[in-house]
């Protein structure tokens, strides 16, 4: 029975695909590093180190850099906004029948409590988890499922990116994969990933996980 939905967060949640490029190029420039701009457009998604080892930046001015992308992206969201990926009134429904709704991203925590400012989400998530420097998505799943005693099958995780997909199958859990205007792979790299589901909005998943736990109460 579906109890817990983890979600990624940008490209999945929110569209901050263009927010976070600009942010993010605009710290290298000031720096005076140099990258090619559609390498940094493929790696955007991926933790900001690893985006940053790419280019070869020392790892002694990596926390430097990354403080200055999330300072200036968090000053981007809270002056221009940002917009949502789609409607999020099924996830209220989800969360009114009981499901717990948790952020997990590899985000810093603060850039994700600004988007979730600016786009009036504060009532919607039960808990939120940012980036963690030496752990991937399904270390941290894994974790959080043995603290709290989750069952794994009775998780779904949602995301945008072929790594979610990933991670999800490494975790156990139910893989759905969201393909719209915002998301950051491309079909056929999330389809090779072999997701359970692929929607499109938050409607077609509130259905999935009603049509799965329906199927337990039969």
């Amino acid at each position: 029975m579906v109890k817990y939905i983890f979600f990624d967060f940008d490209g999945t949640i929110s569209d901050a695909k263009k927010v976070t490029y600009e942010a993010l190029a605009a710290t290298l420039v000031d720096n005076d590093y140099k990258f090619n701009r559609a390498k940094l457009k493929k790696l955007m998604g991926l933790k900001t180190q690893q985006i940053l080892a790419e280019f070869g930046i020392d790892k002694s001015n990596v926390k430097k850099v990354k403080a200055k992308f999330f300072s200036k992206a968090i000053n981007d969201v809270l002056t221009n906004g940002l917009k949502l990926c789609a409607p999020v009134e099924p996830l209220y429904q989800l969360k009114k029948g009981g499901v717990k709704l948790i952020v997990l991203s590899n985000a810093e925590k603060s850039f994700l409590d600004a988007s979730i400012k600016v786009l009036g989400l504060k009532k919607l998530f039960n808990k939120v988890y940012g980036s963690r420097p030496n752990d991937t998505k399904d270390k941290i799943l894994k974790k959080l499922f043995k603290k709290y005693n989750i069952r794994a099958k009775d998780v779904i995780y949602v995301g945008d990116r072929f790594t979610d997909i990933e991670y999800a199958h490494k975790a156990h859990c139910i893989a759905v994969a969201t393909h719209n205007k915002c998301a950051w792979s491309t079909k056929k790299q999330i389809l090779d990933e072999r997701p359970d589901y692929i929607i499109s909005n938050f409607k077609e998943l509130k259905e999935i996980v009603e049509r799965l736990n329906s199927k337990l109460n039969k």
